[in-house]
């Protein structure tokens, strides 16, 4: 199971926002409550003696001055959180390479010439198998993290599982011979655990569940999503 971790320079620039923005808020904050003016020795004199607390005073400049700090600093602190969230959300990872090519003379059959990338998008193993059906299907596991966590920077858990063929037609699809391939292993013990034992994970995993894509023959590149996989013909 790959677990991404994505933090660039996208992601330091928007750290940089966030210290700015609570660094700006702190700043307000303080500003509004900072006393008028300060205390001579006697007035220290008479709080220290009875126990009050000096009232805090502001300015009508210095309190209109705190609240247009404080609201800059929600504004870049709210622009971090929809930035990053947009970043995780369209986040997509390459993960395999299909060339499918129908058999000729031979219906219902196709070579599929299927290549897989580790994390750090490089080659992991190319192989070519050969399928029953029309189009082919690739499966794969998918753990889907809560919102707080793709801000912080962390992809959706992915693996490549199984590749099969698929016939259109729906009786052959019931009848016909069926090709189904491993890959990867399958399912590992961390997904079987984190799919098995939601309610244990559940602060930290929003879902956890298989998916498919599925195409004719030809080129394509699958890509794994926030919360599913995905192919886009190359040509």
């Amino acid at each position: 199971m790959q677990i991404p971790f994505q933090f660039g320079l996208p992601q330091v620039l928007l750290l940089l926002i966030g210290i700015v923005g609570l660094w700006l808020c702190l700043t307000a904050c303080l500003g509004l409550l900072r006393p008028q003016k300060s205390l001579s020795e006697g007035e220290k004199e008479y709080y220290h003696r009875t126990g009050l607390v000096p009232r805090r005073h502001f300015k009508v400049i210095r309190a209109v001055s705190g609240l247009l700090l404080l609201a800059v600093a929600v504004s870049l602190l709210w622009l971090m959180i929809l930035v990053q969230s947009y970043l995780g959300l369209t986040g997509e990872i390459k993960v395999a390479h299909i060339q499918a090519i129908p058999i000729a003379n031979a219906a219902h059959q196709m070579s599929v010439q299927v290549v897989l990338y580790d994390g750090n998008g490089q080659i992991a193993s190319e192989n070519t198998y050969l399928l029953q059906g029309d189009e082919w299907m690739m499966q794969g596991d998918i753990i889907k993290f809560p919102a707080w966590l793709n801000i912080i920077g962390f992809h959706a858990g992915y693996k490549l599982t199984r590749l099969e063929g698929r016939f259109d037609d729906i009786a052959m699809e019931d009848t016909a011979r069926h090709t189904a391939i491993a890959l990867n292993g399958g399912d590992d013990a961390f997904f079987q655990t984190t799919y098995m034992q939601k309610q244990w994970f559940a602060p930290f995993v929003d879902a956890a569940y298989g998916n498919a894509v599925f195409q004719a023959p030809g080129s394509f590149d699958v890509f794994a999503t926030q919360d599913a996989l995905i192919a886009r013909p190359t040509g």
